[in-house]
């Protein structure tokens, strides 16, 4: 996976509204294989997505899912409340805490303490590109992270055609300009000519 294609996904999924995102996971962990539930927003008590599968024993996994800016990293105060969320459903194995974006370290040394497990913007990344589930993040973004690969090299690609044309035109400009000197001092010397004729013309008829 190049990293503009990373760079591509990343931006899409950070763009998208923090509802689809939950979506979005939900959607992701039934390609691994889950059974998966989004909770009403009204009612979720704070648990995003509820995850289960039978095989090849009973699993039950909260998720929280976060869809932060670049930027935005995930606090330590955010894993203690989240980690919470295991005691709401008493069959859940642990709390998975899902971000576009990075965890702080002291987030990561909280999230060790309690048993929450992170999945941060790269990693996430690591997912999609292993289920190769572009087809998932177009149906979510609108676009894949071909799709804007692509518009950046065409982006380069114009770029380098008026670069390319601006060139071409500041050679017409030298060479137009050359030219004109040239007539020019064609003109004067043909000037000269005419004069020194007429020079020895007049000379000759007085002399």
């Amino acid at each position: 996976m190049t990293a503009d294609r990373t760079q591509g996904v990343k931006q899409s999924l950070s763009s998208i509204d923090p509802y689809q995102f939950e979506n979005f996971v939900a959607d992701l962990w039934e390609h691994r294989g889950w059974d998966s539930e989004v909770t009403s927003k009204s009612q979720d008590a704070g648990i995003d997505v509820l995850v289960e599968k039978s095989e090849p024993f009973n699993q039950t996994q909260v998720i929280q899912a976060k869809r932060n800016a670049p930027d935005n990293k995930v606090s330590s105060s955010d894993i203690q409340q989240y980690a919470s969320l295991q005691h709401q459903v008493p069959e859940a194995d642990t709390v998975i805490v899902v971000t576009t974006s990075e965890f702080s370290a002291p987030a990561n040394n909280r999230a060790s303490v309690l048993n929450v497990k992170l999945v941060n913007g790269d990693t996430l990344l690591r997912i999609i590109d292993e289920l190769d589930a572009y087809d998932l993040v177009e149906d979510y973004t609108g676009n894949t992270a071909e799709g804007t690969v692509q518009e950046q090299e065409t982006e380069e690609d114009i770029e380098s055609v008026d670069v390319v044309d601006n060139s071409e035109v500041q050679a017409d400009d030298e060479m137009s300009t050359s030219e004109a000197i040239f007539a020019v001092l064609q003109g004067l010397v043909a000037l000269g000519i005419v004069l020194f004729i007429v020079f020895l013309i007049i000379r000759t008829l007085f002399l």
